[in-house]
Parts: C-alpha cells; structure tokens; sequence
C-alpha cells in the first residue's frame, strides 16, 4: 500500500509537469517575443505538443502495476489536455506519437499487456467528440469533462483484470482501496492541470490584448502627432509640473529663430520657463498655471518682432476627473496687427481722399475761368508782358493736368471693355511715340508677336497705360537711347514690355514706384505709375517692373487672354482703397 502511495505521488507529479512546462514556455516566449502568432494556432501548438507528449511518456515510463494486477498510470491527464485544448492535427499527432512512444517502452521495458490499458488511447474517440463542448466552457466545466475521463479511465483499468479472467470476481480490500487512492489522485491531479493549463492561457490571452491595445495607442499616438506636425499652429504640450512632452515641427521652427540647432530631443523634458524669450514672461507662467488647474484661457505675447494669441488649455484623464497637463497653442497674428494698425491710417486717409477728390473736382472750375480771363488781359496787355502769360498759362495748365491724373485714379468708374487686338493700340500711339522720340534723339523698336490673341479691353485707357510707361522710359534716357515695345504670349497671358536703356532704378526705389505721389522726378507729380497700375487692375492683370543700375528698366504687363467680354466694374486701385 504505501508503495501505491509513493507511485501515485510519481504520476501526479509528472501528470502535473505538463502544464507547468506549457505555463513556463508560454509566458516567456510571449515576453522574449519568441513564438508569435494567435493564441492557439500557430507556435503554441508545437508548444502544446512538446509539453504534453513527454509527461505521457513519462508516466507509462514509469506506469506501476500492483500485486494484484492494477496499473497506475495519470497519462490519461496530459492525453486527455493536449487533446481538448489543441487542434485536431494536434490532437492525432500527439496520440500518434505517444502511441508509438508507448509501444517503444513496452518493447523495450518487456512490461506486460495491462500497459497498454493504462495510456487511455481506447477513450481517444470519445475524447475528440468532446473537443468543442471543452473550448466553449467554462472552468468548472473543464475540470468536470477531464475528471470524468480520469474516473473512466481509472474504473477501466480495474474491471480490465476481472473481463479478461485475470482475477477472480471477488475483489480484495486492497484492490479497492488502490484503486479508490488513484481515483483520488488522477481527480486531484486533473484540477491541478486544468487549473494551470486556463490560468496560462488567460495569461498569454491578457498579455496579447495588452500588446494589441498597446500597438494601437502607439498607432494612434503617432497619428495625433502628426496631425500636430501638420497644423499651421504652434502647439506645445507639458505636464504637470509645465516640462515639455512634445513640440510639433512649426513651434520647433519657431523656437529655432532664437536657437537654429535645437532638436525636439534636446527639448522635451525640459521645463517651460528654461525656452528662450518665455523665461522673462509672468504672463504666460500665469496662464500655464491656470491651465493645470482646469481653466481654458487665451491672451495676446510678444516675442519680438512677432505678435502671437496664445491659447491655454488644460488636458483631463476622463477616467480620474483630473488635469494631467496643459496644451499652448501660438497663433502668428503678426500680418494681422499690421494690417490691423494700417486699417486706421487707411480710415484716417479716406476721409482726406474723399476730400481731396472733392476739392481737386471744384477747383478745376475756378481755374477754367483764371485762365480765361488771362488769355483776355494778354490779348490787351503789351507784348513785353507776354511771356509772363504764358508761364502762368503753362503752370495752369500743369495743374490741371494733375488734377485729371488724380482724378483718374481716384475715381471708381466704370470700364467699357471690347474685344480689339493690342498690336491696333500700339500702331494707334507709334507715330506720336515716335515724334516725341525723334524730338529727343531716340529710336523705338516694335517687336510684336505675330497671332497674338485678341483682348478684351478699354482702348483709351490701353492707351493711356503704354503711353505713360512709354514717356517714362523716353525720360529716363538720353539721346541715342532705344524704347523697346514687345508682345508675346505665355500660356494663358498676352504680355507687354516696354523696356529701355537709360540708367536704371536702384532697388531701394523699387518697391515705392507704384505708391501715389512718389516720385523721382524734379517736375513728376509720382502719379503716372500708379495710374497706370490702376489700370492693369481693372483689366484683372498685373504690372512688374524689373530694373538694376546702368542696365536699364523694363515693365512687364500681364494680361489674361480668357477674361470674358462683359461690362464689369472696376476693381479698387491704390487711391480707391483709401477712399472706401
């Protein structure tokens, strides 16, 4: 009896050994990353495999048969576990294997016939229908099924004597109590297994999904810090104690104005106060402060020479109710100030061209009746007086010709625009271009494109706009100096050039040739350019001008050939902006 006892002990041990080997094996390939896959297809089923054929083995290695004819063998445990929680294949493979296995030991052992009814494979058929009913329960469930096998399988190996004759129908006391203890222990043994095999696999099962739900917060993270690179915004989040967690790429271009070889390493970690141009801010200490105590607030930095609105506000954990840090988000405002600061000069300076167009409108009339008068007191003067009229005729007439420029760009007006081809304009105005030339000592060169397509435009002002570009250049140079007036098109633009070779313009007066009233002239009213820029505007084009010392100047007119014949209105020009 108390070597049955030590036997027992034995089978137990090494039916247990099964799941203790799985449960090891498992849990560190899943951390070492070794095995992979699913929870159950895959790796872990060679894993299965290689834990359970060995404890078969071993317990028919060392199988104990009684006096009396009983063998005990627990191989029935780790049959019955690789079978229910393993793959079909799996479940053949391992009798397959541990079938042959039994058999190499039996021969080699010389053991008797009863060991082959203590491997359990004549219940391998019942096992497999049982496989389904197993993986959908739950534990108690699995430690029932596997426990009715070990009773089965036990109760077989004690009626097997008795069918075969081996033993007479009389049962000794103990035969019964033997078998009464390995009953015991294939049950106790069985709830071990079973107990080990589910808490491996819930295990392996938790650590999969923490790794999954792990994966896609990393996924998401990686997105959310995208998106935070793409924003035009600069956006900066801290923790609690204001260190810096992560800087999206426009507030780290931002920052690498004061310091052009920062990375977003060097700056995470650090705290807030230690960034160049925040350290000597109370207000923004102030509103961080506040952020990580739960309150949203907004406020106008200067970090000079830019203007920023600045954005506090607190990030919570839902799940704790509690701020975990705080999001700053700078919006550059820097253009809008500016513009803001020129919305009340343009305020201020409309008022004054409302009066100014107004005035220079009713001041032409009392100079139309100066001027008539003086052409009747020359007509009774002397002869010695006449050429005082005529310098006070010559500046009244100078005057008024400024009134009419200012006029014209002032005024809103509409445009009465026809379909007509820029070559017709340009041959229009070429005998007087070429009488003013002739009189200066100059030469003009046409080079007109041939199949230039046909415009919609206003003719008079067309005119006005080559004419004065075309002085312009006639008084920049000097004698032998040549105009050229050029036409091509590129893609969806009919280009006009006038270009010439006089001196040039410095580039400090390049930006300020098109202001009103600025001019380099001795006699120029600084009008003319800016007249002819309102007109190119009201044609929807554009006008540039390209210019370096002692090579001469060339303005570069765009017009769009696919503008629609229609009377439009025009659009603002300089003089108009200021007006409204």
């Amino acid at each position: 009896m108390l070597i049955a006892l030590k036997e027992s002990v034995l089978q137990v041990l090494l039916a247990v050994i099964s799941a203790g080997f799985f449960s090891i094996l498992t849990d560190y390939g899943d951390k070492k990353k070794v095995w992979g896959g699913q929870l159950l297809p895959g790796p872990n089923q060679g894993i299965l495999y290689l834990c359970c054929l060995p404890a078969i083995l071993l317990c028919s290695l060392f199988q104990y048969q009684t006096p009396y004819g009983l063998p005990s063998n627990l191989g029935i445990i780790p049959l019955a576990v690789g079978i229910m929680y393993g793959r079909r294949r799996t479940a053949f493979a391992l009798a397959a294997s541990a079938l042959m296995g039994v058999l190499i030991i039996a021969q080699s052992t010389e053991m008797s016939s009863m060991m082959y009814v203590g491997t359990g494979f004549i219940l391998f058929p019942f096992m497999l229908l049982h496989v389904k009913f197993f993986q959908k329960g739950t534990l108690s469930d699995k430690k029932l099924l596997i426990s009715v096998y070990v009773v089965v399988d036990m109760l077989l190996k004690a009626l097997f004597p008795l069918l075969w004759g081996k033993q007479d129908i009389w049962v000794n006391i103990p035969d019964l109590l033997t078998t009464l203890w390995n009953i015991a222990a294939g049950v106790l043994a069985s709830l071990m297994v079973v107990s080990l095999m589910h808490n491996a696999f819930e295990k392996l099962a938790l650590r999969r999904d923490v790794s999954e739900f792990t994966s896609k917060y990393l996924i998401e993270a990686d997105k959310l810090r995208q998106v935070m690179d793409l924003m035009p915004l600069s956006l900066v989040t801290l923790d609690s104690e204001e260190r810096v967690i992560h800087m999206n790429k426009t507030m780290l271009e931002l920052y690498r104005d004061f310091n052009p070889f920062i990375t977003l390493p060097e700056v995470v970690g650090r705290p807030l106060t230690s960034l160049y141009d925040f350290k000597n801010s109370s207000v923004i200490s102030e509103r961080v402060a506040k952020a990580l105590q739960g309150e949203a607030s907004a406020d106008f930095i200067n970090v000079s020479p830019k203007v920023f609105f600045c954005s506090f506000l607190p990030m919570r954990d839902k799940h704790v109710n509690k701020t975990t840090g705080a999001i700053i988000a700078l919006q550059d405002i820097t253009e809008l100030e500016t513009l803001r600061s020129e919305l009340g000069n343009f305020e201020r300076l409309s008022l004054v061209g409302q009066m100014a167009a107004g005035i220079t409108h009713e001041i032409r009339n009392p100079m139309a009746v100066v001027r008539g008068f003086l052409q009747l007191m020359r007509e009774k003067s002397p002869d010695s007086l006449g050429h005082y009229y005529r310098i006070v005729m010559e500046e009244l007439d100078r005057a008024n010709g400024i009134i009419n420029d200012f006029l014209s760009l002032a005024q809103n007006r509409i445009v009465e625009k026809e379909q007509c081809h820029l070559h017709d304009i340009i041959r229009e105005l070429t005998p007087l271009l070429w009488a003013d030339a002739n009189l200066r000592g100059q030469t003009i060169e046409l080079k007109l494109e041939d199949h230039v397509t046909m415009l919609h435009l206003n003719p008079k002002e067309m005119k006005q706009l080559l004419l004065n570009l075309s002085r312009n250049a006639m008084e920049a140079m000097g004698e032998k100096g040549v105009l050229t007036i050029s036409t091509h098109e590129e893609g969806d633009f009919v280009e006009l050039e006038v270009k010439d070779t006089g001196p040039g313009i410095p580039q400090n007066q390049l930006e300020k040739l098109f202001q009103p009233f600025y001019t380099t002239k001795t006699k120029g009213t600084g009008l003319g350019l800016a007249l002819c820029q309102s007109i190119v505007e009201r044609h929807h084009g554009t006008i540039a001008v390209d210019s370096a010392e002692g090579m001469g100047t060339q303005f570069r007119v765009r017009l769009r050939r696919t503008i629609p014949a229609y009377r439009d209105h025009s659009e603002p020009s300089v003089m108009n902006s200021i007006q409204k």
